[in-house]
């Protein structure tokens, strides 16, 4: 008992010390529930502020990876954009268009007044010493050129040193540098145009060797010192000018590099924002990794803005020289060079023609930085600083226009180029314009219409001139109207009107192809009708309503006669007349009808000219061109003329031809043109309309046929003849140039004769009335006898 209830004490014992511990570890388990009470929320916002932690990196790094990504396609949208337009075509460029260049050979028929006046339009200097190049020297009967560098479309040309001896009329000699004499010499061409394009922008590109090395100095240390240490973008040039910014309280100084400037000004607009900045450093980070600084220089010299010509931009330093300085950019002075430096921050700003102070004091300021730069001597220095602003008058600057024969140009051009892109890409033109006979022509037209309306009492003249060189069928000058500087109607490749006597020549021509047709041969000069198919009957009448009754072919020829012409005319067939002034060149339709033979036939000045050049070359047709070659801009051909001879007459009916409008000069309806110039043998012929509407005169000397018609618009006539009128403007553009007799060489085919004027036969001297004429071997008598 006692031991069960030991046993139970025992055990009653136990259960508080197995129970005991229940409150401590209650006590502790709610000490740890309160203690996980507290850190729980701090445990959940730590795991939040991770997560969102994590998200935000996330999205950061997921945003900076998209960020790169669209920044390196950017790039290499940005590099293929560059590439393409900085490698291919970087410029849409003008066509220029120049005049022939002046060729020198012994024995040339030449003036030293012509030369003179070429060099004077091409810009040389006279001077006493030549030192450089577009110089000369004048003394006595010699010139002494410094010619500048050229590129024809025939091989480069080095700038030369030549001499010129005259006697006479003539080059006797060409001498070079070093006393040698030469077989021949040129000057380089005058530009006469620039045609524009869409971009309305115009620049003369040059390669980077084409610029002075002071023009290069003085760019890089005003605008670019470090050009060549930085990568395209100068972060000190950059907190350089925000220094002097800040410091100045407004934008005095910019930090852009010479490759941030071009790149704004080849990729980029001009407006001022942050992207564009940021656009404008790619560019030009691009731009210098991709290409050499040299790469970059020349593009920036030939892309810099440098003002405005009327709705032109002037670009580049090649052209602004000739712009505001009218010469070539390595002859420019260190003044000029300066100014055109000291006008890249602002060419509106620093216009010199408005602003000259302006532009003087901000040119003093290149040239000092030059001389503390040691470009220059402290002696070039003074004398740059005391010469005065001199600039071209902006209508001497830009080249003069002529706007009808460049209409010509542009109507050739489009038939030989049809690849516009290749034309925007600087097409250059040489043709055979000739500036001394356009000047005359000029001139001609200006003075001599209103002369004419004094004398006659007539009204509303208008004009159309053309001259065409024989040897290569060149068209050398061209007034399209009374207002030579109009850009319209013209008149000499659009005008088409009745032609008159100026068609004699064809039919003479047709019949001295026939061996029964010498100058001797009689024709009769009476009444005359002539009935066609349908009963209409034709009587045609001499210009001063007399009959002369039988005359020789030649006479007839030479004084126009009328009535003579239709019985050759009509003795030899239309149909075959028609086919003679085919053969000269005549594309537009001709009627067969017999009124034909008197000039019933519309043709324009161009077309007359075509026909006269034909006679003029002794039956050898040379189809009418201005443009003799082109290159593109880097000098490729793309177009060079072959002059094709094409033999459409007998030489002994064309030097039989020539000989009677050699006479029309001489004795007949153009013989005030010998008064005018007697020593020298020129050929021509007039012509006139029904009604006196039109007057014409085709006229040559030895090189150059002149073709001349004067009419109104309205139709009306003009009480001019060809003699009293076009035969006036033609006297008057031979005056002030050097025209050069005829000299034909006699075909061995033909000998000299006496022909009696009554019996039309061949007869010796002394027998009746003779004349001496050209003549027909096959029909020459080595001694006729006096019928």
């Amino acid at each position: 008992m006692v031991d069960k209830n030991n046993n139970d004490t025992i055990k009653t014992k136990k259960k508080p010390t197995r129970t005991s511990p229940k409150p401590s570890r209650t006590k502790s388990s709610s000490a740890k529930n309160n203690k996980t009470k507290k850190t729980v929320p701090q445990s959940r916002f730590g795991a939040f502020k991770q997560r969102v932690l994590q998200t935000c990196w996330r999205f950061f790094y997921k945003g900076c990876l998209a960020l790169l990504v669209i920044v390196s396609f950017y790039v290499i949208y940005l590099d293929a954009k560059i590439t393409r337009q900085f490698e291919g075509s970087k410029w849409q460029l003008p066509v220029q268009v120049y005049a022939r260049a002046m060729n020198f050979y012994p024995e040339q028929f030449l003036s030293e007044k012509e030369v003179l006046w070429e060099l004077k339009r091409l810009n040389y200097s006279q001077v006493n010493h030549i030192s450089r190049t577009g110089q000369y020297v004048l003394q006595g009967r010699t010139i002494k050129i410094h010619r500048r560098a050229f590129e024809f479309y025939n091989g480069a040309q080095s700038g030369q040193i030549f001499t010129l001896n005259f006697a006479g009329k003539r080059l006797a000699s060409i001498v070079d540098n070093s006393g040698r004499r030469i077989e021949q010499a040129r000057l380089e061409p005058v530009q006469i145009a620039r045609i524009g394009n869409e971009s309305k922008q115009d620049r003369e590109f040059l390669p980077l060797d084409k610029f002075p090395n002071m023009l290069k100095q003085a760019l890089l240390v005003v605008e670019d010192r470090e050009f060549y240490n930085h990568h395209g973008v100068s972060g000190w040039s950059i907190l350089r000018a925000l220094y002097t910014n800040l410091k100045a309280g407004r934008t005095v100084q910019g930090g852009s590099t010479l490759t941030q400037q071009l790149a704004k000004n080849f990729y980029l607009t001009r407006e001022r924002s942050l992207v564009r900045k940021i656009n404008e450093a790619f560019i030009a980070l691009i731009l210098d990794y991709r290409y050499s600084k040299e790469e970059i220089l020349e593009a920036y010299l030939n892309e810099v803005y440098m003002g405005q010509a009327y709705n032109q931009g002037v670009h580049g330093m090649g052209l602004a020289a000739e712009f505001y300085f009218a010469k070539p950019v390595d002859e420019l002075e260190f003044d000029q060079i300066a100014m055109l430096v000291a006008m890249v921050k602002g060419p509106s700003y620093y216009n010199p023609r408005r602003y000259p102070e302006r532009v003087q004091e901000r040119r003093d300021l290149v040239l000092r930085l030059l001389a503390e730069q040691g470009h220059i001597s402290s002696k070039e220095l003074r004398q740059s600083l005391v010469r005065p602003i001199t600039i071209e008058p902006l209508n001497k600057g830009r080249q003069q226009s002529y706007p009808g024969y460049l209409e010509l140009v542009d109507r050739e051009l489009k038939s030989l180029l049809t690849n516009q892109e290749i034309i925007n890409a600087g097409v250059r033109i040489f043709t055979y314009f000739d500036l001394q006979k356009q000047a005359a022509m000029e001139k001609a037209v200006s003075k001599g219409l209103p002369y004419l309306e004094r004398r006659f009492t007539t009204k509303n003249l208008e004009a159309a001139m053309i001259s065409v060189n024989v040897e290569k069928g060149g068209v050398s000058a061209l007034v399209a109207g009374r207002d030579v500087r109009y850009s319209g109607f013209n008149r000499v490749l659009d005008t088409k009107r009745n032609i008159g006597s100026l068609v004699k020549p064809a039919v003479y021509l047709t019949a001295l192809e026939k061996p029964q047709y010498h100058l001797g041969t009689l024709l009769e000069d009476g009444p005359l009708q002539v009935t066609d198919e349908s009963g209409d009957v034709w009587r045609p009448e001499n210009f001063d309503h007399k009959f002369r009754g039988v005359l020789p072919l030649y006479q007839a020829f030479s004084k126009s006669i009328n009535i003579p012409a239709v019985n050759l005319g009509l003795d030899v067939g239309v149909h075959n007349v028609a086919s003679t002034l085919k053969k000269l060149g005549i594309e537009s339709h001709i009627n067969q009808y017999p009124s034909l033979l008197l000039g019933a036939l519309e043709l324009s000045s161009y077309e007359v000219a075509q026909m006269y050049t034909t006679l003029a070359a002794n039956g050898v047709y040379r189809r009418l061109t201005t443009i003799s070659a082109m290159t593109n801009a880097t000098g490729k051909v793309l177009y060079e003329q072959d002059v094709i001879n094409r033999e459409r007459f007998g030489e002994q009916a064309s030097y039989m031809t020539k000989f009677g409008l050699k006479k029309v000069t001489k004795e007949g309806t153009a013989k005030r043109l010998n008064q005018h110039f007697p020593s020298i043998q020129l050929a021509g012929k007039t012509g006139t309309s029904n009604d006196l509407r039109d007057s014409w005169f085709a006229g040559f000397d030895h090189n150059t046929v002149t073709v001349t018609w004067l009419g109104r618009d309205d139709n009306k006539s003009t009480g001019l003849t060809g003699a009293s009128g076009a035969l006036e403007l033609y006297i008057r553009y031979l005056k002030p140039l050097n025209p050069q007799a005829i000299a034909d060489k006699r075909p061995s085919s033909i000998r000299w004769a006496f022909v009696n004027t009554l019996t039309g036969k061949q007869a010796p001297p002394g027998c009746g009335k003779v004349i001496q004429l050209p003549m027909r071997t096959s029909e020459f008598k080595p001694r006729p006898s006096c019928d």
